[in-house]
């Protein structure tokens, strides 16, 4: 079977995952029908770009109706990969981690917590809602045992390299990186998301910076 999401960009990719969102949004509201307009709208879009990425996976519309919004939502899921549960392993259960592993929102876009990891032997064997705490040692037999497909690392920079060898890329296929280390994964079939919060801040101070200079 061909993969519909072959040569779509990255940026789309983002768009249809706050499409999902504002599709949430207006079923909570009891509609049954959403026009690209109105989809437009909620996402802050413009409805022209809303049309032409739905168009690229499929004729998902009803012509001079708009979009089922049942059905378009179970589309954007297919294409997202989340029509099927993936299971997640955290590294690093500090105040971030754990407030990873309290988040429902994970489960509920079918992500689930499998197990977590820290090296601090005070943490090992307890538990941060269910989830129990394991030792870093054990990390690539319990990615094997457990069919683990994501690792989100929560750990200090400095420790990346060190574990990031112990995580079997034949069996994971993403990481989410919420640490400033560069994961050395060249030639590897992986797909790494990078979320350093610091460099996040800057990038908003950039924009309030330049947001001013507008209002000048």
């Amino acid at each position: 079977m061909e993969n519909i999401t072959s040569g779509v960009s990255e940026i789309i990719v983002i768009r249809l995952t706050t499409y999902l969102r504002c599709l949430y949004i207006a079923k909570r509201k009891r509609k049954n029908i959403i026009k690209s307009v109105e989809i437009a709208k909620l996402c802050g879009i413009k409805s022209s770009v809303v049309r032409k990425d739905f168009t690229q996976f499929g004729a998902f519309g009803i012509k001079g109706k708009g979009y089922e919004i049942e059905n378009l939502i179970k589309k954007v899921r297919e294409i997202l990969g989340l029509n099927t549960m993936k299971n997640v392993a955290l590294i690093g259960v500090g105040n971030l981690g754990t407030a990873l592993l309290k988040y429902q929102g994970f489960f509920d876009a079918n992500f689930k917590f499998v197990g977590a990891f820290d090296l601090n032997y005070q943490k090992i064997g307890k538990r941060v809602n269910g989830i129990k705490i394991y030792d870093i040692k054990n990390l690539k037999k319990f990615i094997d045992k457990n069919s683990v497909e994501i690792i989100i690392l929560s750990v200090p920079s400095a420790a990346v390299r060190s574990i990031f060898k112990n995580i079997d890329l034949k069996k994971v296929k993403g990481i989410l990186n919420f640490t400033s280390a560069i994961l050395p994964c060249e030639g590897k079939k992986i797909y790494i998301r990078n979320i350093d919060l610091s460099r996040e801040l800057e990038l908003i101070s950039f924009c309030m910076k330049k947001c001013l200079k507008k209002e000048a």
